[in-house]
């Protein structure tokens, strides 16, 4: 008897439904590994995945033959072509560097652009030989969802919500090739038998219940909180460390706080790479007033820099006396009471989150406090506990802290303070970049002032590249990435003040920007959330009487510099009443904020050292053409930026707003898809003052314009504003970065990097 197999129609129908499972597969991967490609190519491999498959089907020995030239037609080229050549052993050094990390247990490991395209086209392959063999010889999908399962869920582990929607429809998908490729196989099977087919096998039935399933699975909830495995999950973590990496993987017995439970660290065990934040809510703070700057909510802090990690490092527990935590502020320095009272709606183990410096905590029986004013719990804290946390504002300025003394290197405090100076075999360019830094100031904390305005001045982006196995993470951040996240920040600055024999710390937490929104609750007091892509990391440096001072290095337009005058919490803080230590007396005698001009301007040192071979008339000619050529692109380019598309005043006012935006998502500071153009507009002027009306203005008349009834006409005074508005922020631009980076990053030469 011949082989039953489904007839041309249904082959194609299959196939058209294998090649959109394995579409949706390669786009979700493209999206979770930031490879940046577009859709087109990502279409063609699917189908060409999907067609092997067919002729793998058809004839094993077509599909041996066909890889087989696909192999020889590679070699050939890389024999020929030394750019293929050059790919390849890229390519395969990147893939043994990944290979290497996974033996080594690093399941986050992240990797280059060209192992990520090999990558993506062995998924391609391998999704479409198993999906279309087992619904073209099975008429199943089994083994494709189980597939999809894995892959979908190993994505949503790791904190790519996305990746939930995706397992959706690929499940219907599968779901519906599974109902065809049962009802081709039984008219094949009917065909191979000699019946006589009056009708097609029945769809109506089994399709209506895959839809059914579709709707039921679609209006399930879909943000599940982590799942406690208690013993036996504290034991599979102890046998495969980067399991704490996957989302619920910080709960456990005793665990404390990491950016790796939240979303916002690719790894544990390893600085840097792409990051896909989690934006679930973690916490609830509640205040007594509006914030009037950036809330920093400690979670933990860490003392030991490896090289290519932060551990927590020793530290000596402290006792409270009398209920209140010990003060490392100096006797002189005024200070006012903070409290927050805080709810955390995720399992965070035992951490305590709170503000710098802790005095007390109200709300828990018992915990435990170290001198770098971590605060754990004596059990873990369960999700919708809530307590309180009562802490010392310093109230200073920064002229206070520059007439302190600096640390007595034979003092006592000076030996305490020796494990925030540890640093491991950094090279020796990196020591030289934060002396060249910090040149000028004598002051310590001036010089912690110009290294986190030289900071201040890269690039923010959340997919840098992971660092290269064997370099120093510092060292490939600042001399070759320039650009990262704020992990890549606070560790460059901790160590480049560590350097210079500034005592430094690494803390984690949560940033609240005082734009945030917030509710208020039936007693007054306003509820600020917090939410996993708010998670931070920052600096906190020690000057002798005032103890730690924060730093934020990290280039966010939502977290400006901190200003720091004689009322860092500002007056609409909570005051409390610590009644172990009565407040100093006398009038707080605030110093202005520190002037535009007082900010220490770090020189741009990018560690390039300029060739000096002598270059022939050939190749001189040679790169003045390519310089021309240059020239006249990069013109051309900006000019295009320039133009207005259409004249009519509605339209000036829409593009002029979307070219502002665009120019500014260029700097680090783009319109996220959920802010309304008001909102936008108040996060960038938070980094921007001086446009603040231009920019509110700006973005009622965008408002007005794009959703205003069409009848009404938009004056041509409006357009005049709104041009004159966007040569307002390319100004703004150019003064405050330089126009060598504005000219760079307006022509996309240091725009947002792919997975490299």
């Amino acid at each position: 008897m011949a082989t039953a197999r489904p007839s041309a129609g249904y082959q194609l129908v299959l196939l058209a439904l294998a090649a959109g499972l394995v579409a949706l597969a390669l786009h979700s991967l493209n999206e979770f590994w930031h490879m940046g490609m577009p859709r087109g190519p990502l279409l063609l491999l699917a189908l060409a995945s999907v067609l092997w498959g067919w002729l793998w089907w058809r004839s094993g020995l077509l599909g041996l033959l066909s890889l087989a030239g696909l192999g020889a037609a590679a070699l050939v080229a890389a024999r020929n072509v030394p750019e293929v050549f050059s790919w390849g052993l890229q390519a395969a050094h990147e893939l043994l560097f990944l290979l290497q990390e996974l033996v080594d247990g690093n399941l986050g490991a992240s990797f280059g652009p060209r192992a990520g395209i090999v990558l993506m086209v062995l998924a391609a392959v391998g999704t479409g030989l198993v999906v279309t063999g087992e619904a073209l010889g099975r008429g199943r999908a089994f083994w494709s969802i189980a597939l999809g399962f894995l892959l979908f869920g190993t994505q949503w582990g790791w904190y790519f919500d996305p990746a939930l929607s995706y397992f959706h429809v690929y499940a219907v998908l599968a779901l519906l090739l599974w109902v065809l490729g049962q009802a081709a196989l039984k008219e094949a099977r009917w065909r191979a038998e000699g019946r006589h087919l009056i009708r097609r096998p029945p769809l109506a039935a089994p399709v209506a219940g895959v839809l059914s399933i579709a709707f039921f699975s679609a209006v399930l909830p879909g943000d599940f909180a982590p799942v406690s495995l208690g013993e036996l999950g504290e034991r599979l973590q102890n046998a495969i460390p980067s399991l704490e990496e996957f989302r619920g993987g910080g709960v456990r017995s005793g665990g404390d706080f990491s950016l790796a439970a939240t979303g916002f660290a690719p790894e544990m065990g390893r600085l840097g790479g792409a990051v896909t934040p989690d934006d679930r809510v973690a916490l609830r703070i509640a205040v007594s007033g509006p914030l009037t700057q950036s809330l920093y909510v400690r979670g933990a802090v860490f003392l030991t820099y490896t090289g290519s990690r932060w551990e927590p490092g020793e530290s000596p527990e402290v006792t409270p006396v009398d209920g209140l935590l010990p003060t490392q502020m100096g006797a002189e320095t005024l200070r006012r009471t903070f409290v927050a009272e805080i709810t955390p709606l995720l399992g965070f183990g035992r951490t305590i989150f709170h503000v710098l410096e802790p005095a007390r905590v109200d709300g828990l029986p018992r915990y435990t406090a170290d001198a770098e004013g971590n605060l754990r719990a004596a059990a873990p804290v369960l999700p919708g506990v809530r307590y309180t946390v009562t802490s010392r504002l310093p109230l200073y300025s920064a002229a206070q802290i520059r007439q302190s003394p600096g640390l007595d290197p034979g003092s006592p405090e000076a030996a305490q303070m020796a494990r925030y100076l540890q640093l491991p075999d950094v090279p020796e360019r990196v020591h030289w970049l934060a002396r060249e830094i910090a040149a000028g100031w004598e002051h310590p904390y001036d010089q912690a002032v110009a290294i986190e305005s030289y900071l201040r001045r890269m690039r923010y982006t959340l997919s840098p590249p992971p660092a290269p196995q064997g370099r120093d993470f510092v060292d490939y951040f600042l001399f070759d990435l320039q650009e990262g996240y704020c992990t890549y920040y606070a560790t460059a600055m901790v160590v480049m003040l560590r350097s210079l024999g500034i005592p430094a710390r690494l803390v984690e937490g949560y940033a609240i920007p005082a734009s945030a929104p917030y509710t208020v609750d039936d007693r007054g007091w306003l509820i600020y959330e917090a939410r996993n892509s708010q998670a931070h990391a920052w600096v906190e440096a020690y000057f002798p009487g005032y103890g730690w001072v924060t730093f934020d290095p990290t280039p966010r337009a939502d977290l400006p510099v901190i200003a720091r005058n004689a009322s860092p919490g500002g007056t609409d803080l909570d005051e409390g009443d610590l009644t172990d230590e009565p407040e100093p007396g006398g009038e707080v005698q605030p110093v202005p904020p520190r002037a535009e001009q007082e900010v220490p301007e770090a020189p741009d040192f990018s560690g390039a050292t300029p060739a000096g071979s002598a270059r022939t008339w050939t190749w001189a000619f040679a790169a003045a053409a390519l310089a021309g050529g240059l020239a006249l692109l990069a013109a051309r380019t900006l000019r295009a930026q320039e133009r207005f598309r259409y004249g009519d005043p509605r339209s000036v006012v829409q593009e002029a707003w979307e070219k502002a935006t665009w120019l500014l998502g260029r700097f680090g500071m783009g319109r996220q898809p959920y802010q309304t153009a008001r909102e936008y507009a108040e996060q960038v002027s938070s980094a921007f003052p001086a446009l603040r009306e231009e920019l509110l203005q700006a973005a009622a008349d965008y408002t007005a314009a794009r959703y205003g009834p069409p009848g009404v006409p938009v004056s041509p005074e409006r357009a005049q504003k709104a041009r004159a508005f966007w040569q307002r922020a390319k100004d703004a631009l150019r003064e405050r970065y330089g126009w060598r980076a504005y000219l760079l990053r307006r022509l996309g030469l240091r725009g947002r990097r792919q997975a490299e």
